[in-house]
C-alpha cells in the first residue's frame, strides 16, 4: 500500500472516530468531523423518521454514531447510505434484541427512497383498454414488492408483534412519478412474482399457478385474485 493510500485510510478513520495518533485534534478537524457526521445523520433521519421515533432520539443518535464509526461502506454514493445502514442494522443483534421489528421497519421506510431513485422509467400514459385476464402481465419497472412478519405500516407509538399473516406491499411510481404504497396479501405478491419470473403467462394462468401451489380452488377465489390484478392495472402497477 502506498503512503498516500495509507494516509487516506488514516484520514477516513479519523473522520469516523474521535481522532487517532495519525491526525489527532488538529485545528478544524473536529469541526469537519462533526459536519460530516451531521450530514450522514440528516440523511438517515430523513429516510427513517418512523424508526427514529420508535427508538427515541438518544438511541437513534447512538445507533447513527455506531454506524458512522464502525461500518465499512461498499459504496461511495451518498444516496446509498441508507442501504448501507440497512446492511449494518441486520448485523446488530443487540439492537434487534431490544427492537426486533426495527430491521423490517427500516426496510419498509427505505423502499420509498429506493423506488424514487430507481434508474428505470415507469409506465407513462394511461393504459390502452381495460384489464385483460387472458393477456400476459407487464409489471411496472419502477416497483418493488416486499413482505414482512411485523405490521410495519402500523408502527406509531406502540411495539408491534409478529402477525399471524405476513404484511405484503407493492411500492411503485405512478403516472405522476409519485411513489405509492399498496398493501396486499402474500398470495397477491406470489402472483406478481410468478408473472415477473414467467412473463409469457397470462394473468389467468399466473393466478391459476399460484392457486394450485397454495391449494386453493374455486371460481370465487380466481375472480377475487383477478379483481386485485384489475385494481393494480388501474393504479399503474401492471399492464396487460
Amino acid at each position: 500500500m502506498s503512503d498516500l493510500a495509507k494516509m487516506q485510510r488514516a484520514f477516513a478513520k479519523d473522520i469516523r472516530t474521535d481522532g487517532d495518533e495519525s491526525f489527532g485534534e488538529q485545528p478544524g478537524l473536529k469541526i469537519y468531523r462533526e459536519l460530516f457526521f451531521n450530514s450522514v445523520c440528516g440523511f438517515l433521519d430523513g429516510t427513517f423518521p418512523v424508526c427514529k421515533e420508535a427508538v427515541g432520539d438518544e438511541r437513534w443518535k447512538e445507533y447513527s454514531r455506531s454506524f458512522f464509526r464502525d461500518h465499512q461502506s461498499h459504496s461511495p454514493l451518498f444516496l446509498e447510505i441508507s442501504e448501507e445502514f440497512l446492511a449494518w442494522l441486520v448485523t446488530q443483534q443487540n439492537i434487534l434484541d431490544e427492537f426486533p421489528y426495527l430491521a423490517e421497519l427500516a426496510h419498509y421506510e427505505w423502499l420509498e427512497l429506493a423506488v424514487d431513485v430507481m434508474d428505470v422509467e415507469g409506465f407513462t400514459g394511461e393504459p390502452e383498454g381495460l384489464f385483460d385476464p387472458d393477456s400476459p402481465i407487464l409489471i411496472n419497472p419502477a416497483s418493488i414488492a416486499a413482505c414482512y412478519q411485523y405490521p410495519v405500516h402500523q408502527v406509531s407509538g406502540f411495539e408491534p408483534e409478529i402477525s399471524e399473516q405476513m404484511s405484503g406491499f407493492v411500492v411503485y411510481r405512478d403516472l405522476a412519478d409519485k411513489v405509492r404504497f399498496i398493501s396486499c396479501t402474500p398470495l397477491s405478491l406470489m402472483i406478481l412474482e410468478t408473472a415477473r419470473a414467467e412473463p409469457m403467462l397470462t394473468a389467468r394462468q399466473a393466478v391459476g399457478s399460484v392457486m394450485s401451489q397454495a391449494g386453493l380452488h374455486g371460481e370465487a377465489a380466481l375472480q377475487g385474485a383477478l379483481q386485485v390484478l384489475g385494481d393494480w392495472h388501474r393504479q399503474g402497477v401492471i399492464r396487460s
